[in-house]
């Protein structure tokens, strides 16, 4: 495993990390033996949040954590009633104390490493969060020693081209970003990773399948495809070869379509690659990726050519 700095917080993190997202808990017993079978690869930085299945994300994670003292846990306050982008902010500074403090108890931690603002998805409610009372209920979490480093992470869904986090950065306000970084969402490494080198804010990268699913997304030459033919249904790529031909994804061979996109992200100047690992074999197949330089210039060029243009992500 290699590691990467974490920005300013001088965290030493894999370059792979752990996203315990929705629905990795459905079978609790092999979630745990999934997350030893990190642990054992030399992963040490694990995703998770309050919204994750009912608090069940967290309560599994604490579990399989039990006695790792040295793996390092990223968790979230959602401030919004939902994960949609045009949900309602609903954050104040006790909800998010709260919230908080319940992450601690599930997690069975006396403290978070990493504890972020989640899926701040417009300028708007970015100047609430920061306003409101919540971020200073973040500072105080941080000044009595419960949470070591704050953050946010954006909404890519709603906000394609990163406007929040081109606002947040340059504030100071933050040490870490979560960030969508993938082939098929390329906006972010022009306009926020340069920023966060600038600033040395932390980098964690979600969904570089690309919010996948076995229907669409970067799982498969399949998957890929059809998310694809999403892109061209609502205008974001032409109806014109060779994006409607079966071969599109063919110059990235020998690599399958997920270590590409694995290899793609950790090409770029980020921190560490976060994707949901249901297995230990998924795992194995997953650490194929970190074998540098990750993508040779042509490929990541043809990559930049076929789909930088895509400023909206559809799943």
């Amino acid at each position: 495993m290699r590691y990467r700095r974490l920005g300013r917080t001088n965290l030493e993190v894999s370059e792979i990390s752990f996203g315990a997202a929705r629905g990795n808990t459905d079978n609790p017993q092999q979630a745990i033996e999934t997350m030893h079978a990190a642990l054992a690869a030399g992963i040490n930085f694990f995703d998770t949040a309050t919204g994750y299945d009912n608090g069940d994300s967290e309560r599994v994670l604490g579990e399989a954590l039990r006695g790792h003292p040295e793996a390092l846990v990223e968790t979230k306050y959602c401030p919004y009633d939902s994960y949609l982008p045009g949900a309602e902010y609903i954050g104040t500074p006790q909800a998010l104390i709260a919230s908080a403090e319940e992450s601690l108890r599930r997690l069975g931690r006396d403290r978070i490493d990493v504890f972020l603002g989640h899926g701040i998805r417009s300028l708007a409610t970015l100047e609430r969060f920061l306003n409101d009372g919540c971020y200073e209920a973040m500072l105080k979490l941080r000044e009595q020693g419960k949470v070591r480093f704050i953050g946010i992470s954006e909404l890519s869904e709603g906000d394609g081209t990163h406007q929040v986090l081109q606002r947040a950065v340059p504030t100071g306000a933050f040490d870490v970003v979560m960030l969508t970084v993938n082939i098929l969402l390329q906006t972010a490494a022009e306009t926020v990773l340069p920023l966060c080198q600038q600033h040395d804010v932390g980098t964690v990268v979600m969904m570089p399948l690309n919010q996948a699913s076995k229907q669409s997304g970067l799982v498969s030459a399949e998957a890929a495809l059809e998310c694809v033919r999403r892109h061209i249904a609502v205008g974001n790529l032409p109806a014109e070869a060779p994006y409607m031909e079966e071969t599109l994804f063919d110059f990235l061979q020998p690599y399958s379509i997920p270590e590409a996109g694995l290899r793609y992200v950790l090409a770029q100047t980020v921190d560490t690659c976060c994707v949901g690992m249901r297995t230990p074999a998924r795992i194995a197949s997953n650490l194929r990726a970190i074998d540098p330089p990750y993508l040779d210039a042509e490929r990541l060029a043809r990559i930049r050519a076929l789909f930088g243009r895509i400023e909206v992500q559809v799943r």
